[in-house]
Order: structure tokens, then sequence, then C-alpha cells
């Protein structure tokens, strides 16, 4: 995850988690609160990314978190975001690719992404990473 490579900690607050992400809990620096959303989890908080997959509730979340002054990223809706995260691809030629829409169309950046890493690294199945989009 680029947050947590950026030194950043991460929470997830979810009922549950993908089996992936339930392998990268803890021992990558990903806390998870196995929890509904609810506005209390943003206190404290600096950065929040809203990647539900109810429109309606990521609204509310950007909602609640700018009336806290928390910075926010809506995967459902970049007109609501304050941060966009691009599809990154991390080469083993030493090369980093950022594919970004300007959050119109996030598959296409992931695909755009994955087609790239094909390229650069042949022999390797492309990974997902991508953070929010």
């Amino acid at each position: 995850m680029n947050l947590v490579a950026a030194g950043g900690v991460v929470t997830v607050v979810s009922p549950i988690v993908s089996e992936s992400l339930s392998n990268q809990l803890d021992s990558d620096g990903i806390r998870w609160i196995q929890d509904r959303y609810r506005d209390e989890h943003l206190e404290g908080v600096f950065m929040v990314v809203a990647a539900t997959d109810d429109k309606t509730l990521n609204a509310r979340i950007v909602s609640s978190a700018s009336e806290r002054g928390v910075l926010v990223c809506d995967a459902s809706s970049s007109e609501r975001s304050q941060v966009i995260f691009g599809a990154l691809h991390m080469s083993e030629a030493d090369v980093t690719v950022a594919v970004f829409t300007d959050g119109s169309d996030p598959a296409k950046a992931r695909r755009t992404r994955d087609r790239i890493a094909g390229f650069l690294d042949p022999d390797r199945e492309s990974e997902d990473q991508s953070g929010s989009t």
C-alpha cells in the first residue's frame, strides 16, 4: 500500500476485509477496526479514504470529514475528493509508473498501469499498488 510505504499509519474500518488485506494486517502496519463506519472513527485522523460500495455512505463520510477539517478522498467521486490517488507500479527494473485519470476512471488507470507493468516486468504478475483506485 502506498500510504504505508510513505510512512502512513493506515486503519481500515469495515465489518469484513478481503483475504489479501487480512494477510497484510499488523505485519504491514495496517490496523483493522472490525466495525461499521461511525463519525467517531474520524477523531484524530489526518486523512480519510471513503472507499465503500455505498455512494451515499461515501458522501456522508466526506461531509463528516470536511466538517472536522480532515483531508478526504472519495473513491466514488472525484468531485468530492481533495486527494486523488494514481495507479502505481514499482518495477523490478527500478522504474515507477503512475497513471492518473484525474479521478474520472480509476479502472482505466489500473488497466493502463497493468499493461505497462507487463511490459516492464514480463515475467511477473502485476500487483495492484494503487491504493483506493
